[in-house]
């Protein structure tokens, strides 16, 4: 006997995108979005679920979810149903069958832990199409886009945090000639009592970010919540959201000081954007609600293109970038290059003695573009060729007889008088801070390193570790950032790489506000007494002459994090 749902379902495979909707009475609308959607991604019509990945017995959501499974498969005993638990991502994390005969059902069509169930690789599928739904829904035999399930009814559920994001789904079905009425009830009843657990588990301070984001923001203007372990955005608010902006932000608000009540207003030229945050402030915890706008290109803090010919500011025939030595000049200097000049080679020349100033001409002869670095190391002498050339190359841009442009880096403080006096003359000068200073830049300089060092792009950093490396004081500026993230790429076989896995005195850096000069003495002080008593506290108090009870005060106000090594 025809199945007129299986027959909707495959008229609508058939025309495609740009076919006619079933009738509504037959097909449910959420089951037509779904078969629209699993269509659009090309879902295979029978091929089995595929394995993703390993599971995390401790995640948040086994631990929340388990005992209640447990329950429930006591009380399901013998009624042909399984129980299943996905992530966010649609990969089973848990399943419980009722009988051992529903289990080898299930087998065959890979409904088990680890394997895919997420609506783009399964096409239509109860634990699937609930989180994309974000809401219960019932799919019933060929309901389902894969014929390998179409013999079995589901309900399921999202599954939704304390702060009303989706963490996974739930799903409660069985063959479909044995499956019950109150199918729907149950699996809801089932979503409830695992969500009653994640907020029992949950930080009261995850309460409070959801109360703000629901409070401030709008569905049409960019807006994300965060503080230092977490952030909430809205949709609009998504293209600013990364691992780097999130440590970026929160550094740059918590460091500020703030008047209550009165939100500020900071532009952020490197990002091309305005923010105006508040403090919200729940008893001993605090976190900032920022609203987005893109600034105005003249706004933007970036070169203007070089024309290929003539007719350009003098100014950028030679640009100059100034600053401390690894400070990140160099950096800078391709930077800068990459904006005035796309797509075209930079050759780097070092400033030491003996410099082949004429390969230098014949290269701005030849319209190649120079990176002339370490400037200050010149001597007098070296001086006044360097001004003979920077006076040529600016005087034959000028006339349009060259087409190249002149980088240069330098330490003016340290450079000899002469040398200083050949570069004032200089019209471009971009100037560089110690990276303590300009903390902003790391996120960017994460990014712009790792392309460098990891070339297989395998390793991203997670949050915790990206607020180490804003924490630090970088004593070795530019050149100490590079180093430790080649040392990590090196050594650390995961793909993300987590605080734990940075050198020890950056697990050591205090990730909370900034510290005074005698705060950061205070606070190495006692995580080198920590160290050397193996995280005894009793200990270490007495090795610093202090009370135990002023010790914990000490821990906490500086920062000393309970995931340090030392602890």
């Amino acid at each position: 006997m025809s199945d007129p749902v299986r027959d909707a379902r495959d008229q609508l495979k058939r025309s495609g995108l740009t076919g006619a909707d079933p009738d509504a009475d037959l097909v449910p609308d959420v089951i037509t979005r779904s078969w629209r959607r699993s269509i659009s991604s090309r879902v295979s019509e029978d091929g089995p679920a595929q394995q993703t990945r390993e599971i995390d017995p401790e995640s948040i959501l086994l631990r929340a979810a388990e005992p209640v499974l447990d329950r429930w498969q006591h009380q399901l005993t013998d009624t042909g149903t399984t129980l299943f638990v996905s992530d966010r991502a649609g990969s089973i994390v848990a399943r419980r069958a009722s009988d051992r005969s529903a289990e080898k059902s299930l087998d065959r069509a890979n409904a088990a832990e680890g394997f895919d169930y997420s609506e783009e690789v399964v096409g239509t599928n109860g634990l699937g199409t609930a989180i994309v739904e974000k809401g219960p829904v019932l799919i019933q035999g060929a309901h389902h886009y894969n014929e390998l399930l179409s013999d079995i009814t589901c309900a399921a559920a999202p599954l939704f945090t304390p702060t009303g994001s989706v963490i996974g789904a739930v799903s409660l079905g069985g063959l479909t000639r044995v499956t019950n009425p109150l199918l729907m009830s149950v699996t809801r009843e089932i979503g409830q009592q695992i969500e009653e657990r994640l907020r029992a588990s949950s930080r009261p301070q995850d309460l409070a970010l959801a109360m703000s984001f629901m409070r401030y923001t709008n569905a049409r203007r960019p807006t994300i919540v965060l503080d230092k372990d977490s952030l909430l955005a809205n949709t609009p608010g998504l293209p600013y959201v990364s691992v780097s902006s999130h440590v970026m932000l929160w550094e740059l608000l918590n460091s500020r000081a703030w008047i209550d009540g009165h939100p500020v207003r900071l532009q952020l030229p490197e990002a091309g954007v305005e923010v105006v945050a508040r403090r919200v402030v729940e008893g001993a915890h605090t976190h900032f609600v920022a609203h987005f706008a893109d600034l105005a290109p003249e706004e933007v803090s970036v070169f203007e293109p070089v024309e290929s010919k003539g007719h350009r500011p003098v100014g950028t025939a030679v640009v100059v970038v100034d600053g401390p030595r690894g400070s990140g000049r160099a950096m800078v200097a391709r930077d800068r290059h990459g904006v005035l000049r796309p797509g075209r080679a930079l050759h780097e020349i070092s400033a030491l003695p003996g410099v082949a100033w004429d390969q230098l001409r014949r290269r701005l002869d030849a319209g190649d573009d120079v990176l002339l670095r370490r400037v200050e190391e010149l001597s007098d002498v070296e001086a006044g060729r360097l001004g003979t050339v920077v006076r040529e190359h600016r005087a034959a841009v000028m006339e349009g007889e060259r087409s190249s442009v002149l980088f240069a880096t330098i330490h003016a403080s340290d450079a000899a008088g002469a040398v200083r006096d050949a570069v004032a003359q200089v019209d471009a000068v971009e100037r560089t801070r110690p990276l303590s200073e300009n903390r902003e830049r790391i996120p960017a300089l994460v990014t712009d390193i790792l392309e460098r060092v990891d070339k297989d792009r395998r390793h991203t950093l997670s949050p915790a570790a990206m607020q180490s490396l804003m924490a630090w004081r970088w004593p070795g500026n530019v050149s100490e950032l590079v180093e430790v993230l080649g040392g990590v790429v090196r050594d650390v076989r995961t793909s993300v790489i987590e605080r734990k896995d940075l050198p020890a005195r950056l697990q050591q850096a205090p990730t909370g506000r900034r510290l005074t000069p005698m705060e950061e003495a205070e606070r190495d002080a006692i995580v080198r007494a920590l160290e050397a008593s193996h995280g005894n506290r009793s200990a270490a108090a007495s090795r610093l002459g202090i009370g135990r009870t002023t010790l914990y005060r000490k821990v906490r106000q500086l920062g000393i994090e309970s995931g340090e090594a030392s602890l």
